[in-house]
Protein backbone atom coordinates (compact mmCIF):
# COMPACT_ATOMS: atom_id res chain seq x y z
CA UNK A 1 0.00 0.00 0.00
CA UNK A 2 1.16 3.50 -1.37
CA UNK A 3 0.83 6.06 1.90
CA UNK A 4 0.49 9.60 1.80
CA UNK A 5 -0.49 12.37 3.41
CA UNK A 6 -3.87 12.71 1.80
CA UNK A 7 -4.38 8.65 2.78
CA UNK A 8 -3.51 9.21 6.09
CA UNK A 9 -5.63 12.80 6.70
CA UNK A 10 -8.87 10.18 4.75
CA UNK A 11 -8.35 7.29 7.04
CA UNK A 12 -8.66 9.74 9.84
CA UNK A 13 -11.50 11.22 9.25
CA UNK A 14 -13.12 7.85 8.50
CA UNK A 15 -11.93 7.04 11.83
CA UNK A 16 -13.12 10.76 13.41
CA UNK A 17 -16.88 9.79 11.67
CA UNK A 18 -16.96 6.37 13.37
CA UNK A 19 -16.39 7.56 16.27
CA UNK A 20 -18.55 10.36 16.51
CA UNK A 21 -21.45 8.16 15.69
CA UNK A 22 -20.17 5.85 19.08
CA UNK A 23 -19.55 8.56 21.48
CA UNK A 24 -21.83 11.70 21.46
CA UNK A 25 -19.92 13.33 24.21
CA UNK A 26 -16.91 14.07 21.97
CA UNK A 27 -16.47 17.32 22.05
CA UNK A 28 -13.54 18.08 20.09
CA UNK A 29 -11.12 16.31 18.35
CA UNK A 30 -7.55 17.86 16.39
CA UNK A 31 -4.58 16.43 15.08
CA UNK A 32 -0.96 15.89 17.03
CA UNK A 33 2.04 14.35 15.90
CA UNK A 34 4.38 14.03 12.71
CA UNK A 35 1.24 13.49 10.36
CA UNK A 36 0.34 17.07 11.86
CA UNK A 37 3.97 18.30 10.52
CA UNK A 38 3.44 16.77 6.89
CA UNK A 39 6.38 14.19 7.28
CA UNK A 40 4.87 11.27 9.26
CA UNK A 41 6.78 7.98 7.46
CA UNK A 42 10.05 6.56 8.42
CA UNK A 43 10.73 3.14 7.57
CA UNK A 44 7.54 2.84 5.30
CA UNK A 45 5.74 3.10 9.12
CA UNK A 46 4.00 5.97 10.97
CA UNK A 47 1.08 6.19 14.02
CA UNK A 48 -1.90 9.24 13.79
CA UNK A 49 -1.40 10.59 17.01
CA UNK A 50 -5.51 12.03 18.08
CA UNK A 51 -6.51 13.91 21.35
CA UNK A 52 -10.60 13.34 21.74
CA UNK A 53 -11.84 15.76 24.55
CA UNK A 54 -15.10 14.59 26.05
CA UNK A 55 -17.98 15.98 27.96
CA UNK A 56 -17.55 12.61 30.59
CA UNK A 57 -15.11 11.22 32.10
CA UNK A 58 -13.34 8.81 29.03
CA UNK A 59 -13.16 5.61 30.00
CA UNK A 60 -9.82 4.71 28.97
CA UNK A 61 -7.19 7.99 29.41
CA UNK A 62 -5.49 6.33 26.08
CA UNK A 63 -6.00 3.61 23.39
CA UNK A 64 -3.58 2.09 20.69
CA UNK A 65 -5.52 0.83 17.21
CA UNK A 66 -4.10 -0.82 14.34
CA UNK A 67 -5.48 0.57 10.83
CA UNK A 68 -2.69 -1.35 8.76
CA UNK A 69 0.28 -3.05 9.49
CA UNK A 70 2.30 0.44 8.80
CA UNK A 71 -0.28 2.55 10.42
CA UNK A 72 -2.20 2.60 13.55
CA UNK A 73 -4.03 5.26 16.13
CA UNK A 74 -2.83 6.74 18.97
CA UNK A 75 -5.47 8.27 20.87
CA UNK A 76 -5.12 10.46 24.35
CA UNK A 77 -8.21 10.87 25.50
CA UNK A 78 -9.13 14.09 27.59
CA UNK A 79 -12.06 15.58 30.21
CA UNK A 80 -13.22 18.87 28.37
CA UNK A 81 -11.88 20.16 32.36
CA UNK A 82 -8.43 20.10 31.32
CA UNK A 83 -8.84 23.07 29.29
CA UNK A 84 -10.28 25.20 31.90
CA UNK A 85 -7.55 27.32 32.15
CA UNK A 86 -6.63 27.37 28.68
CA UNK A 87 -3.80 29.70 28.42
CA UNK A 88 -1.98 27.17 30.84
CA UNK A 89 -1.72 25.00 27.92
CA UNK A 90 0.80 27.53 26.34
CA UNK A 91 3.39 25.74 29.18
CA UNK A 92 2.69 22.51 27.57
CA UNK A 93 5.13 21.11 25.27
CA UNK A 94 3.08 17.95 24.06
CA UNK A 95 -0.79 20.01 23.53
CA UNK A 96 0.60 23.27 22.80
CA UNK A 97 2.56 22.81 19.43
CA UNK A 98 -0.75 20.72 18.24
CA UNK A 99 -3.30 23.44 19.82
CA UNK A 100 -1.45 26.41 17.75
CA UNK A 101 -1.68 24.90 14.19
CA UNK A 102 -5.06 25.86 12.58
CA UNK A 103 -5.29 22.51 10.86
CA UNK A 104 -5.06 20.38 13.93
CA UNK A 105 -8.80 20.94 14.60
CA UNK A 106 -11.23 18.36 12.91
CA UNK A 107 -14.28 18.68 15.08
CA UNK A 108 -15.25 20.98 17.26
CA UNK A 109 -18.31 21.76 18.93
CA UNK A 110 -19.90 24.85 18.52
CA UNK A 111 -16.33 26.28 17.91
CA UNK A 112 -14.99 25.46 21.59
CA UNK A 113 -11.65 24.55 20.93
CA UNK A 114 -11.11 26.87 17.58
CA UNK A 115 -11.70 29.52 21.38
CA UNK A 116 -8.93 27.55 23.11
CA UNK A 117 -6.66 27.47 20.09
CA UNK A 118 -6.71 31.21 20.02
CA UNK A 119 -5.79 32.05 23.28
CA UNK A 120 -3.18 29.28 23.54
CA UNK A 121 -1.85 30.50 20.06
CA UNK A 122 -1.58 34.29 21.53
CA UNK A 123 1.79 34.72 22.73
CA UNK A 124 2.46 31.26 22.34
CA UNK A 125 6.41 31.83 21.19
CA UNK A 126 6.88 34.58 23.59
CA UNK A 127 10.61 33.84 25.34
CA UNK A 128 8.79 33.62 28.93
CA UNK A 129 6.46 31.06 27.51
CA UNK A 130 8.99 29.00 25.42
CA UNK A 131 11.18 28.85 28.38
CA UNK A 132 8.14 27.72 30.91
CA UNK A 133 7.69 24.50 28.08
CA UNK A 134 11.11 23.77 28.91
CA UNK A 135 12.32 24.56 32.54
CA UNK A 136 10.04 21.92 33.70
CA UNK A 137 12.08 19.09 31.95
CA UNK A 138 14.90 19.76 33.48
CA UNK A 139 13.24 20.29 36.94
CA UNK A 140 12.02 16.30 36.12
CA UNK A 141 15.43 15.41 35.14
CA UNK A 142 17.04 16.74 38.19
CA UNK A 143 14.70 15.15 40.58
CA UNK A 144 15.28 11.81 38.90
CA UNK A 145 18.93 12.24 39.49
CA UNK A 146 18.11 12.76 42.94
CA UNK A 147 16.05 10.18 43.58
CA UNK A 148 18.75 7.63 41.89
CA UNK A 149 21.65 8.73 44.55
CA UNK A 150 19.04 6.87 47.14
CA UNK A 151 19.40 3.72 45.50
CA UNK A 152 20.83 0.93 47.76
CA UNK A 153 22.37 -1.99 45.70
CA UNK A 154 21.07 -1.04 42.93
CA UNK A 155 20.26 -3.45 39.81
CA UNK A 156 20.00 -2.75 36.42
CA UNK A 157 16.22 -3.09 36.01
CA UNK A 158 15.76 -0.72 38.69
CA UNK A 159 17.67 1.72 37.63
CA UNK A 160 18.31 1.92 33.82
CA UNK A 161 14.61 2.90 32.91
CA UNK A 162 14.70 5.88 35.23
CA UNK A 163 18.38 7.05 34.33
CA UNK A 164 17.18 6.82 30.51
CA UNK A 165 14.40 9.01 31.58
CA UNK A 166 16.56 11.41 33.00
CA UNK A 167 18.08 11.71 29.79
CA UNK A 168 15.36 12.21 27.79
CA UNK A 169 14.30 14.87 30.16
CA UNK A 170 17.26 16.91 30.20
CA UNK A 171 17.42 16.40 26.35
CA UNK A 172 14.29 18.03 26.27
CA UNK A 173 14.90 20.55 28.28
CA UNK A 174 16.63 22.16 25.68
CA UNK A 175 14.53 20.78 22.45
CA UNK A 176 11.59 22.44 23.29
CA UNK A 177 13.66 26.03 23.26
CA UNK A 178 13.62 25.22 19.52
CA UNK A 179 10.14 23.74 18.97
CA UNK A 180 7.74 20.84 19.76
CA UNK A 181 9.10 18.05 22.67
CA UNK A 182 10.92 15.33 21.10
CA UNK A 183 9.28 12.00 21.01
CA UNK A 184 11.32 8.45 21.05
CA UNK A 185 11.09 7.23 17.55
CA UNK A 186 12.78 10.35 16.17
CA UNK A 187 14.78 11.66 19.20
CA UNK A 188 18.17 11.26 17.91
CA UNK A 189 17.40 12.58 14.58
CA UNK A 190 15.84 15.73 15.08
CA UNK A 191 18.13 16.58 18.24
CA UNK A 192 21.16 16.85 16.88
CA UNK A 193 19.82 20.13 15.12
CA UNK A 194 17.71 21.37 17.96
CA UNK A 195 21.36 21.75 20.22
CA UNK A 196 22.60 23.34 17.09
CA UNK A 197 20.30 26.18 16.86
CA UNK A 198 21.57 26.64 20.82
CA UNK A 199 24.88 26.52 18.94
CA UNK A 200 25.38 23.64 21.86
CA UNK A 201 26.00 20.82 19.21
CA UNK A 202 28.74 19.47 21.25
CA UNK A 203 26.44 18.32 23.79
CA UNK A 204 24.71 16.14 21.18
CA UNK A 205 28.13 13.80 21.71
CA UNK A 206 27.86 14.09 25.55
CA UNK A 207 24.18 12.86 25.20
CA UNK A 208 25.55 9.54 22.43
CA UNK A 209 27.95 8.88 25.60
CA UNK A 210 25.58 8.85 28.10
CA UNK A 211 23.31 6.51 26.58
CA UNK A 212 26.21 4.25 25.25
CA UNK A 213 26.00 5.31 21.46
CA UNK A 214 29.69 5.63 21.44
CA UNK A 215 30.47 2.11 22.46
CA UNK A 216 28.65 0.29 19.56
CA UNK A 217 29.18 -0.51 15.76
CA UNK A 218 26.86 -0.26 13.29
CA UNK A 219 27.55 -4.26 12.69
CA UNK A 220 26.60 -4.41 16.46
CA UNK A 221 23.23 -2.59 16.38
CA UNK A 222 22.23 -4.71 13.45
CA UNK A 223 22.72 -8.18 15.21
CA UNK A 224 21.21 -7.05 18.17
CA UNK A 225 18.04 -5.70 16.39
CA UNK A 226 17.01 -9.54 15.88
CA UNK A 227 16.68 -9.90 20.01
CA UNK A 228 15.41 -6.61 20.48
CA UNK A 229 12.73 -7.28 17.82
CA UNK A 230 11.93 -10.59 18.94
CA UNK A 231 11.28 -8.86 23.09
CA UNK A 232 8.96 -6.42 21.11
CA UNK A 233 6.91 -8.59 19.58
CA UNK A 234 7.01 -10.91 22.74
CA UNK A 235 5.62 -8.14 25.06
CA UNK A 236 3.30 -7.55 22.83
CA UNK A 237 1.25 -10.53 23.52
CA UNK A 238 1.42 -10.18 27.47
CA UNK A 239 -0.92 -8.54 29.83
CA UNK A 240 0.03 -5.41 31.15
CA UNK A 241 1.85 -4.69 27.75
CA UNK A 242 2.68 -0.99 27.93
CA UNK A 243 0.51 1.04 25.07
CA UNK A 244 3.79 1.76 23.29
CA UNK A 245 4.20 -1.83 22.74
CA UNK A 246 1.23 -2.87 21.28
CA UNK A 247 0.72 -5.32 18.80
CA UNK A 248 -0.44 -2.50 16.70
CA UNK A 249 2.70 -0.28 16.78
CA UNK A 250 5.05 -3.19 16.12
CA UNK A 251 5.86 -1.80 12.37
CA UNK A 252 6.20 2.02 13.89
CA UNK A 253 9.21 0.63 15.32
CA UNK A 254 10.61 -1.82 14.31
CA UNK A 255 10.78 -0.55 10.43
CA UNK A 256 11.67 3.01 11.51
CA UNK A 257 14.64 0.97 13.08
CA UNK A 258 15.98 -1.22 10.46
CA UNK A 259 15.45 2.00 8.36
CA UNK A 260 17.71 3.78 10.19
CA UNK A 261 20.23 0.82 10.62
CA UNK A 262 20.10 0.41 6.85
CA UNK A 263 20.54 4.07 6.21
CA UNK A 264 23.46 4.11 8.12
CA UNK A 265 22.05 6.20 10.95
CA UNK A 266 22.46 3.26 13.40
CA UNK A 267 23.10 5.63 16.50
CA UNK A 268 19.36 6.98 15.88
CA UNK A 269 18.07 3.64 16.44
CA UNK A 270 19.84 2.79 19.83
CA UNK A 271 17.71 5.25 21.43
CA UNK A 272 14.20 3.71 20.61
CA UNK A 273 15.83 0.67 20.89
CA UNK A 274 17.12 0.76 24.11
CA UNK A 275 13.99 2.67 25.84
CA UNK A 276 11.71 0.39 24.06
CA UNK A 277 13.50 -2.93 25.22
CA UNK A 278 13.57 -1.59 28.76
CA UNK A 279 10.24 -1.25 28.88
CA UNK A 280 9.32 -4.69 27.24
CA UNK A 281 11.70 -6.29 30.03
CA UNK A 282 9.19 -5.11 32.58
CA UNK A 283 7.20 -7.73 31.41
CA UNK A 284 9.14 -10.38 30.20
CA UNK A 285 11.65 -9.98 33.34
CA UNK A 286 10.68 -13.94 34.37
CA UNK A 287 11.72 -14.55 30.97
CA UNK A 288 15.49 -15.92 31.41
CA UNK A 289 16.20 -15.99 27.70
CA UNK A 290 15.21 -11.93 27.30
CA UNK A 291 16.38 -11.02 30.46
CA UNK A 292 19.40 -12.52 29.16
CA UNK A 293 19.52 -10.63 26.12
CA UNK A 294 18.94 -7.40 27.67
CA UNK A 295 21.50 -7.19 29.91
CA UNK A 296 24.11 -8.35 27.33
CA UNK A 297 23.35 -5.41 25.00
CA UNK A 298 23.20 -3.01 28.04
CA UNK A 299 26.73 -4.36 29.10
CA UNK A 300 27.64 -3.64 25.92
CA UNK A 301 26.68 -0.08 26.04
CA UNK A 302 28.09 0.08 29.04
CA UNK A 303 25.72 -0.34 31.83
CA UNK A 304 26.90 -2.49 34.85
CA UNK A 305 26.04 -2.90 38.28
CA UNK A 306 29.52 -1.56 38.86
CA UNK A 307 28.90 1.37 36.63
CA UNK A 308 25.66 2.95 38.43
CA UNK A 309 27.84 5.39 39.92
CA UNK A 310 29.51 6.37 36.95
CA UNK A 311 26.90 6.70 34.99
CA UNK A 312 24.35 8.84 37.80
CA UNK A 313 27.44 11.29 37.60
CA UNK A 314 27.53 11.67 33.79
CA UNK A 315 24.19 12.28 34.21
CA UNK A 316 24.75 14.66 36.97
CA UNK A 317 27.35 16.61 34.52
CA UNK A 318 25.20 16.82 31.35
CA UNK A 319 22.39 17.64 33.67
CA UNK A 320 24.77 20.69 34.90
CA UNK A 321 25.47 22.07 31.56
CA UNK A 322 21.79 21.80 30.98
CA UNK A 323 20.77 24.50 33.65
CA UNK A 324 23.43 26.16 32.54
CA UNK A 325 22.52 26.68 28.89
CA UNK A 326 19.02 27.38 30.30
CA UNK A 327 20.11 30.12 32.92
CA UNK A 328 22.00 32.12 29.65
CA UNK A 329 19.36 31.36 28.10
CA UNK A 330 16.80 32.80 30.20
CA UNK A 331 19.25 35.77 30.93
CA UNK A 332 19.33 36.67 27.19
CA UNK A 333 16.20 37.22 27.01
CA UNK A 334 15.93 39.51 30.55
CA UNK A 335 13.58 36.87 32.11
Amino acid sequence: MRITQELLLKLTHNEINKRLRQNPDLVAIYLAGSVLTGDPLLGGSTDIDLVFVHKEDPPVSREVARISYEISLDIVHHHQSLYTYHRQLRLNPWLGPSLCTHASILHDSDHWLEFIQSSVSAQFDRPENVYGRAQPFAEKSRAIWFDLQDLESPNLSAWLPHYLKAIEMAANALATLGGPALTTRRFILQLTPRLELLNKGALFNRFLVLIGADKLSQAACTTWSQAWSEAIIAASKLKGCPPDLHSARRAYYLQSCNAMLEGGEYQAAIWPMITTWSQAISVLKDDKKYLDDWLSFCELLGFQADRFEDCVSGLDSFLDEVEITLEAWKNNYGL
